[in-house]
Parts: structure tokens; C-alpha cells; sequence
């Protein structure tokens, strides 16, 4: 038995073409080509392996598509054409596939006996219990490797047939190899007994029997001697290889289950490190238009970076880690989530993820101790025209107030090109910025090193101050962004004369304004919620209103109907060229 990775489809298609006689095979008798029999599939290999692919979740780019398999037995077991010895031995291995790798993987196969030995060679998609393509699962290991061959020895044993000598120090023969040889011819008997026919026959009469019979004797212990002694000095040769492989075994037994102890822990810390791998268990598919985007069943989109970090983007969340991700995914606690992954995963896996979150936690009490005093971003001048023309062009910001900003120094570019707003606290102290990305198709956003997102945000203030616009409350506006704060402001500009304005960001979702809230409640003002028409939006409304259990002076704007957030609001209105619709009433769901 011998196998081989198949890690194209150009790999599969040639194998199908070889195996179904599509093109000319040397080693095959075209006169006997009607006695090979299809045991699996369809006969187009490339159709069986894909339809069996479809199912699984993820294919990787460097996966191990399908396995080839060659199933055969030496030359003598079939050399008396017994057809009914055959079929059983076609039975016994296909049933043997069928229990390792299970029958609807087992998506084509062939007996080919138009070649000198007779055997089968099959192809499996690797599926694991899970429903995921894993070849490792089953060929990952040496172990595993000699355990297959062991079990298909097994398997056919009673038909006479013997596995090969374990821990042999034979040359590891790939299938290419391996499929030439048992089609090879087999080289003529050595004359072990020539030196027989070589003896005189004796004459009519012999005279002295005894005395003849003695000298042939010695002629032929003479003759055979040597072959007698090269034969005796192989059969010492191997007994000592057979010794010395044997205590081979012994240490290198311990060592391979040393390294495979070794290649598990890495393999699963590799696992546990694939998000991928993690929110297919939770029921994510793949988005067809973004290779890091993941679509769940809730509606949300997630995208999974290579650094292991992972962001839900309709809930403006992002995190680290397996288990992070399920604990956000399933709303499970720690102890849940290490579970949940002992469960799909196993127990490597999850005891792997545990040890990268607390890594990951640790780190963070670390760097919370020893956080630099947070530096603004250098203004880069040169990169200003950039920044200037996505905020006022792409996003339809009004030219005066994005001028106006960035002459006090509140919103400018970076030497990277990015819109640099700049998050105070209630003091007026910078401690923080938001930055956005401008250059085309890019959707990055985050927040500048050393930012603290809970000791201030953006915010812009317009209108007259509450103690001149007597009986008139100050409003405050909490939006999702920095651009949604500038856009809902932009709409309002129409109303002059009123009291005083603060519009201010949130940076997402789990990021409340607590301070900001609490003294403007304390001032008298009405607090609006200006969150965006979405799943997120809700949720954030929903932590306010745990946060502010009836609260009357705290209401929730929506964005007007038909759009996500206030800059599409902006944006729509610019484009129709129509005075600014007022903002929708109130929602006083509480």
C-alpha cells in the first residue's frame, strides 16, 4: 500500500485521465483494457473530487486536496488467476478505505487488471469528523503513516497476505516508484541447483558404486559450497540488520513520541491561532467578496487579520484570540468558551487558546502600567490636500467647517495620509485620535498609539452658550464616528440662533461618553443618541439605556429612513441638492 498528496486539481485531472485510460499507458494492455472495473465514482475524477470538496466549510490555498491511493499484492498471490481470491481481496480493500476515511470520501476508484500485477488505485477527500479537510488528521504522522499500513495488513492477512517488516531500513520508495516496480518483469530464479545439472552421468556399469557415489558427493559439496556460504553470510547480514533496526526501534520509538507530543502542542497552538478554523465552528461562511470577511448567522460581518486579531464591523468591535472570539460570537463566559473549543476543536486546542489569552490579558495589565504619555501624530502638511479632498469630496463635509478645524488643529493628515481627529478630555487636554483612512478602497480606522478611548473624545461645539439662550437647554449629540458628529452637525448648521450644540464620537460601539453624559445631565441638557440604523446602533442604544435606566433627558435620533448613519444622511442630501431634512422624531422607547 502506498499514498500520495494531491494538492491541485491539475493533479487529479491527470491522475483521472492515467486511471481511466484516456491517454496511453505503456505499461497497459490494450487488449485487456474491458476487464478493469470502476469501484467508485462517476469516471471523471476532477467532478467526483470537487463535488466532495463543496461540502466542506474552507479550502485552504495550500491544502491537501485529495490522497491517492495504489492497493495492491505481490505477483505470486495473483499469479494463478484466481478470480474469486481477486474479488475478495478488491473487497476487503475497499472496505478498508471505506473505515478509514468513510464511503462518501472515498469519491473514485478503479481495478486495473490489463497491467502485470492487478490492483486498485483510489482517490479520498481527506474529511474529518467535523466536516473539514484535514489530510493531517489521518497522514500527519509517522505514526499514523505505519498505523494505516499496519490496519490494511490486517485487513487482508487471512488471505494470506503479510505486511512488510516493521521498522525496515529499506529505501522509503515514493508511489511513482513504488507503481513501477510491481509492474516490472521478474528477473529469472537464480540456478541455485546448476552445479547438479553440471554432474556426469554415470556409466552403464559402475564398478564401484560406493567409490562413485563418494567422489560426485565431493563434487558437488565443491560446487555448492560457495553458494551455500554467500547464502549463510546474506542470512547473517540481515539478522544483524534485523538487530540492529530492532534496537533502533526501541530509541527511536521514544524519540518519535517525543516529536509528535511536540508536533501536537505546535499544531494545536497553530489552530487555536487560526481563526478561520474557529468561527467556521461557530457557524460563520466565508464572504465570497472579501477573503478576511466572515458572514454569521446573525447577520454580522467579522473580519479575521493573519495576526490573530479579529472586528465585527456592524457592532464596531474587534478583540484578539480564539477565545475572545467565541466568548463574543456565542456570549459565553471563559469558562464556556474553553470548553466550547475542547469540544469542536479538542482539548489541545483549547487548553492551547487559554494559554494565548492569558498571554494576551497579561500583556495588556502590562502595557496599561507602562503606557507612554500619548504623543498626537505629526502633522503632515504635505498630505493635507489628500485628507482634505476625501472630507470634503468623497464624504461632502462642508469646505468652511473642515477648514475651520483644521486651522484650530482638530482634524489634520498624518505623513501616512490618514484624517487625524483629535479626541480631548473635559479639560481640553488631548489624550487621544481617531484616525481614518483616505486613500480609495481603504476602510481603516482605529485609534493613534497611546489613545485612552475612555478619557476623551472628539467633539465640536456650536451655537450660543445656555446662559445667553435663556430657557433654551444645551443639546448634546452622541454619534458613531467623528464624520457622523462633523455630518450631523453639517445638517443642523441651517439652524441658527439656537442654543449650544456639542456633537461628539463615540468610536464604536462599548465606548460610552460616561463623564461627558453624566456632567451634561447635570447642566440641564437633553442628551441625543444619534447612533446608526443598524444592529449595532441597537446595541449601543440598549448599553445606554442599562447605563441610564429612565433617564428623560436622554433620547435616540435616528438617521433618516433608507440610510445607515448621518454622513450617508449628508451625503444624499448634497447629492439631491435640497435644503436639509429635519431629523426624524424622537424615539422615546425607554
Amino acid at each position: 500500500m502506498r499514498f500520495a498528496k494531491l494538492k491541485s486539481m491539475g493533479q487529479v485531472g491527470a491522475l483521472g485521465k492515467h486511471n481511466e485510460r484516456e491517454r496511453e499507458t505503456r505499461n497497459a494492455d490494450e487488449a485487456r483494457r474491458s476487464d478493469n472495473e470502476r469501484l467508485a465514482g462517476s469516471g471523471d475524477w476532477c467532478a467526483d473530487v470537487q463535488a466532495r470538496l463543496d461540502t466542506v466549510p474552507l479550502v485552504r490555498t495550500n491544502a491537501v486536496l485529495a490522497l491517492e491511493y495504489v492497493l495492491t499484492a505481490s505477483r505470486e498471490f495473483f499469479a494463478d488467476g484466481d478470480q474469486g481470491r481477486l474479488a475478495v481481496w478488491t473487497e476487503r480493500s475497499m472496505a478498508w478505505l471505506h473505515s478509514v476515511y468513510g464511503q462518501p470520501n472515498v469519491v473514485a476508484a478503479v481495478l486495473h487488471r490489463d497491467e502485470i500485477t492487478p490492483h486498485i488505485q483510489a482517490v479520498v477527500v481527506p474529511i474529518d469528523d467535523r466536516g473539514r479537510l484535514n489530510a493531517t488528521a489521518f497522514t500527519g504522522t509517522i505514526a499514523q503513516v505505519r498505523e494505516l499500513q499496519t490496519s490494511y495488513a490486517h485487513a487482508v492477512e487471512d488471505l494470506g497476505l503479510q505486511r512488510g517488516v516493521r521498522g525496515s531500513e529499506a529505501d522509503h520508495q515514493t508511489l511513482k516508484e513504488f507503481y513501477s516496480k510491481i509492474q516490472a518483469p521478474t528477473p529469472a530464479r537464480a540456478e541455485v541447483l546448476r552445479a547438479v545439472d553440471d554432474l556426469p552421468a554415470p556409466g552403464r556399469f559402475v564398478a564401484h558404486p560406493e567409490t562413485w557415489a563418494a567422489e560426485q558427493r565431493e563434487k558437488l559439496v565443491a560446487q555448492l559450497t560457495p553458494a551455500v556460504d554467500a547464502a549463510l553470510t546474506k542470512a547473517r547480514h540481515f539478522e544483524e540488520q534485523a538487530a540492529r533496526s530492532e534496537a533502533n526501534n526501541v530509541m527511536l520509538s521514544e524519540r518519535v513520541r517525543a516529536l509528535e507530543a511536540a508536533y501536537k502542542e505546535h499544531i494545536a497552538q497553530a489552530r487555536a491561532a487560526d481563526l478561520r478554523e474557529v468561527i467556521s465552528t461557530l457557524g460563520g461562511q466565508p464572504d465570497r467578496h472579501d477573503r478576511q470577511k466572515w458572514e454569521m448567522a446573525n447577520g454580522d460581518h467579522i473580519s479575521i487579520t493573519s495576526g490573530g486579531k479579529w472586528y465585527n464591523h456592524d457592532q464596531q468591535q474587534g478583540g484578539g484570540g480564539a477565545i475572545d472570539l467565541v466568548k463574543h460570537v456565542a456570549g459565553y463566559d471563559f469558562t464556556d468558551a474553553v470548553a466550547y473549543l475542547a469540544h469542536e476543536s479538542g482539548p489541545l486546542v483549547a487548553v492551547a487558546a487559554a494559554a494565548q489569552h492569558g498571554a494576551h490579558t497579561a500583556q495588556e495589565i502590562v502595557d496599561r502600567g507602562q503606557r507612554a504619555p500619548f504623543t498626537p501624530p505629526v502633522a503632515t502638511e504635505t498630505r493635507w490636500p489628500q485628507v482634505r479632498a476625501y472630507l470634503t469630496l468623497e464624504r461632502a463635509l462642508p469646505a468652511g467647517l473642515v477648514d475651520d478645524l483644521h486651522a484650530r488643529g482638530a482634524v489634520y493628515a498624518d505623513q501616512r495620509g490618514n484624517a487625524v481627529f483629535l479626541r480631548t478630555n473635559p479639560e481640553g487636554n488631548a489624550v487621544g485620535a481617531s484616525l481614518r483612512g483616505t486613500l480609495p478602497g481603504s476602510e481603516f480606522k482605529g485609534l493613534a498609539v497611546g489613545s485612552r478611548r475612555d478619557e476623551g473624545h472628539f467633539s465640536l461645539t456650536t451655537g450660543t452658550p445656555a446662559a445667553v439662550t435663556f430657557g433654551h437647554a444645551p443639546q448634546v449629540y452622541i454619534c458613531e464616528s467623528p464624520i457622523d458628529a462633523l455630518s450631523l452637525a453639517a445638517l443642523h448648521a441651517s439652524r441658527t440662533g439656537g442654543p449650544q450644540q456639542t456633537f461628539l464620537s463615540t468610536d464604536g460601539a462599548g465606548s460610552l461618553p460616561r463623564r461627558e453624559i453624566d456632567a451634561a445631565l447635570a447642566g440641564g441638557a437633553l442628551v441625543h443618541c444619534c447612533f446608526d440604523n443598524d444592529q449595532g446602533g441597537a446595541k449601543l442604544w440598549a448599553q445606554v439605556q442599562d447605563a441610564y435606566p429612565g433617564a428623560g433627558a436622554i433620547v435616540r435620533e435616528r438617521p433618516p429612513k433608507g440610510v445607515k448613519d448621518w454622513n450617508d444622511a449628508l451625503r444624499a442630501q448634497t447629492a439631491a441638492r435640497e435644503p436639509a431634512e429635519p431629523a426624524q422624531a424622537y424615539d422615546h422607547d425607554r
